[in-house]
């Protein structure tokens, strides 16, 4: 069973069902070290991605998002 199929399911009772892509490198020492050769903003703020999430967690139900990419 898919995300959107907990969705549908879940979605009249009220649960919002979220699947969460975070197609980017996470800013983090291991992956600093690994790619040292990047710039700043190739790297992806751990803080960038919890105000996505929070943002998502308090969305108004006529508002809900069918898809989020971080």
């Amino acid at each position: 069973m898919q995300w959107h199929d907990h969705a549908r399911e879940l979605g009249p009772a009220g649960v919002h069902v979220a699947y969460i892509l975070i197609d980017a490198v996470i800013d983090a020492p291991r992956m600093r070290e690994r790619m040292s050769d990047k710039p700043d903003d190739f790297f992806i703020k751990p803080e960038a991605i919890a105000d996505e999430l929070f943002h998502l967690h308090g969305q108004d139900r006529s508002a809900w998002s069918r898809g989020k990419i971080a």
